[in-house]
C-alpha cells in the first residue's frame, strides 16, 4: 500500500511540473511560490549545464525558474514516455523489454535535439539529452518497484 501511495504522489508531483513546463512554452509564467522555492534553492550558487552558466544573478529569479521547470518538464515527460511503452506489447521478453524501450526513447531524444539544432532560437545541447535519458531510467526504475510489489502483492 505505501510503495503503491508513494509511486502515485511521485508521478502526480511530476505531472504537475510537466503540465508547467507545457504552459511556461507557451507564454504562461510559474507562480511567485515556484520562483521562491527554486530560487531559494539554487540562491546566488552559479552551476553549469553543458555551454550555459546559470544563476540568479545572471538569469534573473524568473529565467532561472524557467530553465529548471523545463528541464523537470523534460525529466518527467521522458519518464512517463518510457512508463506508457512499457506497457505496449513490444516483445515478450521480459530482459529485451526495457532494453528495447531505453532504445527507442534514445532514439526519440536524440532526435529531438538533432531537429532543434535547426531551429532558431533554439539550442542543441548533449545535456538535455542526458535529462532525457535520466528520465528514461527514472521511469524503467519506477515501472519495476511498481511492477515487483504489484507481482508481490498478487503472489501473498
Amino acid at each position: 500500500m505505501f510503495v503503491t501511495v508513494m509511486v502515485r504522489c511521485w508521478l502526480c508531483l511530476g505531472l504537475f511540473l510537466a503540465s508547467v513546463a507545457m504552459l511556461t512554452l507557451v507564454g504562461h509564467e510559474p507562480s511567485p511560490f515556484l520562483v521562491k522555492v527554486f530560487t531559494s534553492v539554487v540562491k546566488a550558487k552559479e552551476f553549469q549545464y553543458g555551454p550555459l552558466t546559470l544563476s540568479v544573478i545572471n538569469n534573473g529569479e524568473l529565467g532561472l525558474t524557467h530553465f529548471i521547470i523545463r528541464k523537470l518538464g523534460h525529466f518527467f515527460v521522458y519518464s512517463f514516455l518510457t512508463i506508457f511503452l512499457l506497457y505496449l506489447p513490444l516483445t515478450k521478453s521480459p530482459v529485451f523489454k526495457p532494453i528495447l524501450v531505453f532504445m527507442i526513447v534514445s532514439t526519440i531524444a536524440v532526435s529531438d535535439e538533432f531537429v532543434q539544432a535547426f531551429i532558431p532560437g533554439r539550442t542543441s545541447l548533449v545535456m538535455d539529452v542526458i535529462v532525457d535519458l535520466l528520465g528514461s531510467l527514472h521511469g524503467l526504475i519506477l515501472y519495476s518497484v511498481w511492477r515487483k510489489h504489484y507481482s508481490s502483492k498478487l503472489s501473498s
